[in-house]
Order: C-alpha cells, then sequence, then structure tokens
C-alpha cells in the first residue's frame, strides 16, 4: 500500500470536467515548472515561503533574482501569527499551502493581496478539494499525486496579464524514465515481482527539469477522459473518515470538513522511524511530507517538531473499506 499511482488506462469515464481543468491554465511537465513561471513572469524582489514546504519549491525559485523569506508555521500547519503580512512589500510573491487537500485560509489571501503582493496557492495537494483556489492570482495543481499519468504540473491564473508562455516538450530521456516507471508499477500491481519502477520513479524526480515544459499529450489524455473524478473524490473521503474514526488521537486534522478531498491520512508520532519501519515489513510505505532539516532554518521549531514526527497513511481510491480497517489496525497495535 502507497507509493506512486500505476499507469491509469483509456477508459471513457462518465465524469464531469473538474474546476481545475475549466480555468485558464497552462499545462506543465510538472508542478515547480510552475512557480519557475511565475517567477520569470513577475520578478518579484521576494518570495515569502511557508516554513513548511517541500524543499523541491526552491529548486524552482531563481535566488540571484529574488530573495526566499520564511513565515512561521506551526506544530499544527497554521501560521503562528500574521505579523509577518506586515513587512510585505508591494508586487513580492506570497506562497500559501494547501496542506493535505485542507485549503488555505482565504483571509491570509486577502491581507496579502491588500499589501500589494501577488498570491500563489500551491494546491498540490488539493486536486479535487472544493474552495481551492478561488482568491489566489495563481493556484498550481500535480495531478501525479492523486492519479496514474506520467507527468504533469497545472498552473492556473486569474488576473489580466499577458501570460502564454512558448512551452518546449520535457526532455525526452527523463519523460521516457517517468513513464518507464508507472508502466512498472502498473505490472508489479497486476503480478508483483521486480520493484525497479520505484528506483526509475525516484531517479525521475531527481532529475526532473525545471523550466518552459509542457505537459505530455499522453497526460492530457489521461486526465481529459481516463478519471471519474467524483468517485475518487467520495472513496479518499470515505477511507479517510474510516481512519479518522480509529485513529482520531493521532491525526493531524482530526475533522473532514464538506469539500475537503484528502491526500492522505497524516498523523504524528513521537517515535514515527519505528513505527514507519514496522509498517514497510507489512508492505505499507507512509510517506513522509516533509524532510525539511538542513532546508529550513532550524529556528522554526514547530516545523522542525512536526517534520519529525509526520507520516501519512495512504488512504486513496486503490484501496477498500478492509484496507484501511486492517491498516488501522495494525497501526493502533503498533502505537500500544
Amino acid at each position: 500500500m502507497g507509493g506512486m499511482f500505476a499507469l491509469e488506462g483509456i477508459s471513457n469515464a462518465n465524469s464531469t470536467t473538474p474546476r481545475f481543468l475549466n480555468e485558464k491554465l497552462i499545462l506543465l511537465a510538472n508542478a515547480r515548472s510552475g512557480i519557475a513561471l511565475v517567477m520569470g513572469l513577475l520578478s518579484p524582489s521576494c518570495i515569502w515561503m511557508p516554513s513548511y514546504l517541500c524543499g523541491s519549491m526552491l529548486k524552482a525559485v531563481n535566488a540571484p533574482m529574488s530573495s526566499v523569506k520564511f513565515y512561521e508555521v506551526t506544530y499544527d500547519l497554521v501560521p503562528s501569527s500574521l505579523d509577518w503580512l506586515n513587512n510585505i512589500q508591494p508586487k513580492d510573491l506570497v506562497v500559501l499551502v494547501d496542506y493535505f487537500g485542507f485549503p488555505c485560509n482565504p483571509h491570509w489571501i486577502k491581507r496579502a493581496k491588500e499589501q500589494g503582493a501577488w498570491v500563489l496557492e500551491d494546491a498540490c495537494q488539493a486536486l479535487l478539494s472544493e474552495e481551492v483556489g478561488r482568491f489566489s492570482d495563481f493556484v498550481l495543481f500535480s495531478p501525479r499525486k492523486f492519479l496514474g499519468i506520467p507527468d504533469g504540473g497545472i498552473l492556473t491564473f486569474h488576473h489580466q496579464l499577458a501570460f502564454d508562455p512558448e512551452l518546449e516538450s520535457p526532455p525526452a530521456a527523463w519523460w521516457l524514465k517517468a513513464f518507464s516507471a508507472i508502466v512498472l508499477r502498473r505490472e508489479f500491481d497486476l503480478q508483483g515481482g521486480s520493484r525497479r519502477w520505484f528506483e526509475l520513479f525516484q531517479e525521475s524526480e531527481l532529475g526532473a527539469p525545471i523550466g518552459p515544459y509542457a505537459m505530455s499529450e499522453l497526460s492530457r489524455m489521461l486526465l481529459q477522459h481516463s478519471f471519474d473524478y467524483r468517485k475518487i473524490a467520495q472513496k479518499r473521503i470515505e477511507n479517510y473518515q474510516l481512519l479518522l474514526d480509529r485513529l482520531i488521537e493521532v491525526a493531524l486534522f482530526p475533522s473532514l470538513p464538506p469539500g475537503v478531498v484528502p491526500l492522505g491520512f497524516p498523523i504524528r508520532v513521537k517515535n514515527r522511524d519505528q513505527v514507519r519501519r514496522a509498517l514497510f515489513d507489512h508492505e505499507i510505505y507512509p510517506p513522509v511530507h516533509w524532510p525539511i532539516k538542513g532546508i529550513i532554518p532550524e529556528k522554526f521549531r514547530g516545523s522542525h517538531q512536526l517534520s519529525a514526527e509526520i507520516m501519512t497513511l495512504p488512504c486513496d481510491q486503490r484501496y477498500n473499506r478492509r484496507d484501511m480497517e486492517q491498516m488501522a489496525g495494525l497501526v493502533a497495535e503498533l502505537l500500544q
């Protein structure tokens, strides 16, 4: 259980087109390229980022062009205060993250825009959640975190700036590696055997290009025709609730508001690494979102404490009620 998604087949799924495909959008090879495009468009002197984030986001920032400032995010994934907003200058870029599918507070977006800043909402973990990206200038999605496609990032925008970048095809060697990974994952799910798919996935993640690279035609076609987004959302919600019923004491988010479609089920455990290794022995692979040591200054203690204790149990559409009950029972036993 867990890990990257396998390649999906063309199914002509009977589902309405999701909102993230109905906006003004740019279809990219990956999400981090969306950050790079926004940086190139705006050339902000300063970009404000949360103290809890995926390190790949920083790779997309042109350091000589823009300075990076961090605002503090607590152990509970909320800003410690909003005082940092008073230091924003006009034309700065503020990045807000919709952690694990839970939308950020629209009040924070409003305050940042009142200071004259542009707002980029990182919705990479909130592809199917409602009320995402309605007030931000730019919204970034990463469908690969939810669906079986080889590549893809989506940048939507809600402003009148001329923004129609010329995109190139992604590097062929990188794309073929990413494609091979999800094909082999499909074979593994069907037949078992080699875990070469995981090695290829790791290699493709490390070598992911950053820049004006377009989403592949295969990923575009799959997004448009192969997924029943309503069923996917409902299954994730049901699975999350099943885990919440059993593991609420360690849940990072102890309730699931209407309209939230979760990425996974994040929990906080003091002996996280020990519990996680035990889950590996049962072929359950909860990822860590995210390791930040050496990336984020140590002064942000709440963020570092969270990074040391968090792991995300899988609750996506690949799994049923029995899977969730078995995993919840095992976790509960390990926590004893």
